[in-house]
């Protein structure tokens, strides 16, 4: 179920963050094959989250497939949902 998302006239929020040089070179691998901003990687990625985190929260699994959808393989991410966050590492 899809869950509702600020509307895009909605303030925006600037986020500051470190990243190793392996994320790093990471992000503008990414950039460069997909012409986005650093803002527009990091866009998506937010919404690939959510959706993951939203089906672990249905009770659902997360699963990227080839174009024939014969070839799915579901993942899980090292995350404790349900919990808040107290700025620590968390791991499931």
């Amino acid at each position: 179920m899809p869950k509702q998302v600020a509307p895009a006239n909605a303030q925006t929020r600037r986020v500051s963050i470190d990243l190793t040089a392996t994320a790093a070179a990471e992000v503008d691998r990414l950039r460069a094959a997909t012409s986005l901003t650093t803002a527009d990687v990091f866009r998506f990625a937010l919404v690939l989250f959510r959706r993951y985190v939203d089906a672990a929260l249905d009770g659902e699994r997360f699963f990227i497939g080839d174009k024939s959808k014969e070839n799915l393989t579901g993942f899980e991410l090292p995350i404790m949902l349900g919990r808040p966050h107290d700025g620590a590492a968390v791991k499931s």
